[in-house]
């Protein structure tokens, strides 16, 4: 600040030597630790010459003071304690090269018969006839002092004191820098506190802005990006400062965004919209005027992916509607237990009943005659109406073990995980679920279960969800009934986890799309509506449980999905196995 400072006043001769290196000027202050001098610069406001004078900045560690100091003004004031005595003052540097060696000069008033050119300081120098020199050191250089009487002198007193003059102005002269250098330094101190403090405010600012998980932009009427929170996507190492903000945005959102942009310069108003991609990729784009004066000079874009709220959003509607279903299911199943129960009371009398006039058919048959039950001959009756008894009472418990799953399915779940879990049960339970289904989609449908399998600490509930969307998917993907489904339970050789594995024969999952499977809202059946909500929600609960999920496919082949939950420890096993299972 304090080189440009002083350059103002440079009257600029190149020829004069004024361009001065203030640079080396510097390190040469920090190098000696002390005052340091320039050569001659000629001045453009107050005439003659100066100096720049260099100092280390003693507040600033490595910094410098750099001032101007011009010799006019000195040479006029230590000679005016001569006046008005005819003495000219001339001052060199003696460290300068000859051609730059003179300072300044000052012809007396009285009248001087010197000539004010660089070409003849030597000749009235050597031609006058009385003069005193004397050198006096002023940081690094030496500088010397020459009087001379003109044809005008009129006394010798105060030209025998100009040694004394030239002392008392060198002190003055040291004085007058220690205040500079004072002041100079007061001000660094209190420009570098400000400096830092800016420097500290914006780097927080500048925290908060790159770590926004939004894409957060400045642009200027014509789209160009001034500031940015995000690389250029095509060069992740160079700026996007400058670059076209269309670009920083998915493209589908691309045609949208220059509208709104547009819109924003005409009208001085907001904008905010929202797009969703065909991949289900939501996104939601705000764009605010940023005024100067009254006129929009620039646009603030905010740009928010919201895919994962519009997840939540939908899984939130997908569970009212669940658990609408749930309420509507148990009052079904309030609905069918009551007549379910009376068949099953009637269906063991019938039996009962049955079994005591058995002998009495059995007499009635030897005796012959023809006779027929329910248009049935009364041999044929005496066999198959045991069956078809065992039959009525055998479905009717299927009726209200279908209603018990349907009253557990409806219950509140409470999302607690700390439940004694049996996998086995949880299965048929879910099995019998989806058993009209499986009767739908294939003949040939198998659970395997090994005779003893250990208890899982989690919540049977979402386990149950997860493995009723597995089988539905199962049977969903055959192509035709003959193609098989099958559950196959085990235990890792370690013991520390149980393996459930749902095997189709069906279409297979295509390569490009198993990368994202689990993906919300990817589906493959849109047309049969799909949500593409199963497989993420199942992931969810699985990883909730501590354990994973794995899918293996082959297009046309079949599809291969791997439950891993991990078992209870030894102890919680013991005490959940005290404990009632999980609802």
């Amino acid at each position: 600040m304090l080189a440009r400072a002083a350059g103002d006043d440079l009257a600029g001769d190149a020829r004069d030597g004024a361009s001065v290196d203030f640079a080396a000027l510097a390190r040469r202050a920090q190098a000696a630790r002390e005052l340091q001098v320039s050569d001659r610069v000629p001045l453009r406001q107050a005439g003659g010459y100066g100096v720049i004078v260099a100092a280390p900045a003693p507040a600033a560690p490595g910094g410098v003071v750099l001032g101007l100091l011009g010799l006019h003004a000195l040479s006029t004031a230590t000679i005016s304690l001569l006046e008005p005595r005819g003495v000219d003052l001339l001052i060199e540097d003696a460290s300068a090269p000859t051609d730059r060696s003179v300072l300044g000069f000052y012809a007396s008033r009285l009248g001087s018969d010197a000539v004010i050119s660089d070409s003849q300081w030597r000749e009235w120098r050597s031609a006058a006839r009385d003069r005193i020199t004397t050198q006096v050191d002023v940081a690094d250089r030496r500088w010397t002092l020459t009087c001379s009487p003109t044809v005008h002198y009129r006394s010798a007193e105060g030209f025998r004191q100009a040694p004394w003059i030239m002392l008392a102005g060198g002190l003055g002269l040291t004085l007058l820098t220690a205040l500079l250098v004072h002041s100079l330094a007061a001000q660094v101190r209190e420009r570098l506190r400000v400096e830092q403090a800016l420097r500290a405010s914006e780097q927080r600012l500048r925290v908060v802005f790159n770590q926004s998980p939004d894409i957060l932009m400045a642009v200027n009427e014509q789209g160009r990006i001034v500031m940015v929170n995000r690389p250029w996507p095509k060069a992740p190492d160079e700026s996007a400062v400058g670059h076209n903000s269309a670009k920083i945005l998915p493209k589908g959102l691309r045609k949208w965004y220059r509208r709104a942009l547009k819109a924003v310069f005409t009208s001085g108003e907001a904008e905010e919209f929202q797009y969703s991609a065909t991949d289900w990729v939501c996104w939601q784009v705000r764009i605010v005027p940023l005024r100067n004066a009254g006129r929009v000079e620039a646009a603030m874009v905010i740009a928010t992916d919201v895919t994962e709220h519009r997840m939540l959003e939908a899984q939130a509607i997908r569970s009212a509607r669940l658990a609408t279903l749930g309420v509507l299911s148990a009052s079904v199943a309030h609905e069918i237990n009551n007549p379910n129960n009376a068949i099953q009371f009637n269906a063991a009398v019938l039996k009962r009943c049955f079994d005591d006039i058995l002998p009495l058919l059995r007499r009635r048959a030897a005796e012959g005659g023809g006779v027929l039950i329910g248009g049935v001959p009364i041999e044929q009756a005496i066999d198959g109406l045991p069956d078809r008894l065992a039959a009525l009472l055998r479905n009717s418990q299927r009726i209200q073990g279908i209603v018990a799953s349907l009253k557990q399915m409806a219950r509140h779940d409470p999302g607690e995980y700390a439940g004694a879990v049996d996998v086995a049960k949880v299965l048929r339970s879910a099995y019998s679920l989806v058993q009209h289904q499986v009767q739908r989609y294939t003949d040939d449908c198998e659970v395997v279960l090994p005779p003893a399998l250990p208890l899982l600490r989690g919540n049977s509930q979402q386990l149950e969800q997860v493995f009723i969307n597995l089988l539905l998917n199962a049977l969903q993907a055959l192509p035709e009934r003959s193609a098989s489904v099958r559950i196959e339970v085990s235990v890792a050789e370690d013991r520390n986890q149980v393996e459930v594995a749902v095997v189709d024969q069906g279409c297979g999952i295509e390569e490009s799309d198993l990368a994202c499977i689990f993906d919300p809202f990817f589906t493959t059946r849109v047309e049969q509506g799909g949500t593409g909500l199963g497989l993420s929600i199942c992931r969810r609960i699985v990883e909730n449980h501590g354990g994973s999920i794995d899918i293996e496919s082959v297009a046309g082949v079949g599809t291969e999905v791997l439950v891993r939950l991990p078992v209870a420890d030894s102890q919680t096993a013991r005490d959940l196995g005290r404990a009632p299972p999980a609802s």
